[in-house]
């Protein structure tokens, strides 16, 4: 259950992401023993999590074969599509800088058809990257498509739910005072997502995740091609 809320967008880690909070799918909670916990409404969360279900019950791809597939084709053979009726667009994204700092490059796939974009700072990290990407997504997307960006990255993922909307409400510091790097992005990101009339969830994906190697390995041609300039 934990895993799903995650790639729904509506947890991170432990705790409920503010969006799930303002919707009203779940509410913070106080143990006997002083432990904060998070009380999720089942009514409204196992609608959104039931695709999701159906999808992870699908029969697992032979990993070896998965490999080899991943070798010869420049995306995955088997698109997802957005569950059910819950996100119209599911985006894998990812960034790498080589070095970090460095040339840097970003890519997202759209795991519905395969669609995808990528691009490249001469001179940037892994999280600037990050960061570019997802604004980039956000301008050429939809305004009214509900979208569930998946990374690898649980710094993306944090600073888009719950870091940044934190940082936002403390005056744009961080818990010792200390301004957050790359801020000018990370208040652009913020803006775009409340811009946006369909939803904008995240969730982390992990490193392995076919559709994020895809993401990857296209975001780390970027980086080469920055290189060569």
């Amino acid at each position: 259950m934990g895993e799903l809320l995650v790639v729904a967008g509506l947890k991170v880690e432990r705790h409920a992401t503010d969006d799930a909070l303002r919707r009203g799918l779940a509410e913070p909670g106080m143990s006997e023993l002083g432990r904060p916990f998070v009380r999720w409404r089942a009514a409204e969360v196992l609608p959104i999590l039931e695709p999701l279900v159906q999808r992870s019950e699908t029969p697992a791809v032979d990993k070896a074969a998965a490999r080899t597939t991943r070798r010869r084709t420049a995306a995955p053979d088997r698109p997802v599509q957005g569950p059910g009726t819950t996100f119209d667009m599911v985006v894998a994204l990812q960034a790498v800088a080589e070095p970090n700092p460095g040339p840097t490059g970003w890519a997202y796939v759209n795991q519905e058809n395969g669609a995808s974009a990528s691009g490249g700072l001469p001179d940037g990290t892994d999280q600037v990257g990050e960061l570019t990407a997802t604004i980039h997504l956000l301008d050429h997307s939809p305004a009214g498509a509900h979208l569930l960006i998946r990374s690898a990255s649980e710094h993306l993922v944090k600073t888009a739910t719950v870091w940044g909307p934190n940082w936002r409400r403390n005056g744009w510091r961080k818990r010792n005072g200390e301004t957050p790097q790359n801020l000018d992005l990370i208040r652009l990101l913020l803006a775009k997502i409340e811009e946006r009339s369909g939803r904008t969830r995240f969730g982390h994906a992990p490193a392995d995740d076919e559709f994020v190697i895809v993401a990857a390995q296209a975001a780390a041609e970027a980086a080469r091609e920055i290189a060569r300039l």
